[in-house]
């Protein structure tokens, strides 16, 4: 499960709108390397390059945004439960930008629910032996 979430071929795979994640193959990842993730956005594609700030292989990677993703802090951490299971730990720290500011609930809510929904999609292609990407 963890190369899923660490290794950027996979990320396009269970990840909604992102087109294409390129950075070091998971055996090369390690703290200060750079990812560049592409999403399809209305207008075409968003480009956004996001760094490796910890890294604990098999367990948890963390990558904060750099350029137009600055303020945007993301930590996986996967946990085994006694029935054999695998927890997935997520914790965000992020910063809204708009013209209008959404409340805070607001932004949490949306995070949450999209992020429920890749890890469905991640869930989906473990439980049926596919890799995903």
């Amino acid at each position: 499960m963890f190369a899923c979430l660490s290794t950027p071929d996979h990320l396009p795979g269970w990840v909604a709108s992102l087109a294409r994640a390129d950075g070091p193959p998971r055996d090369e990842l390690e703290v200060g390397a750079t990812l560049i993730l592409q999403r399809a956005a209305a207008l075409g594609h968003a480009r956004s390059t996001w760094e490796v700030i910890a890294y604990e292989p098999s367990r948890s990677l963390a990558l904060r945004g750099l350029d137009g993703s600055a303020g945007v802090e993301g930590r996986w951490t996967l946990e085994g439960v006694p029935s054999g299971s695998t927890r997935v730990w997520v914790e965000a720290d992020l910063e809204a930008a708009s013209f209008f500011q959404p409340a805070a609930t607001d932004v949490a809510e949306l995070g949450t629910r999209q992020l429920q929904a890749d890890l469905q999609v991640l869930k989906r292609h473990l439980e049926a032996g596919e890799e995903a990407g």
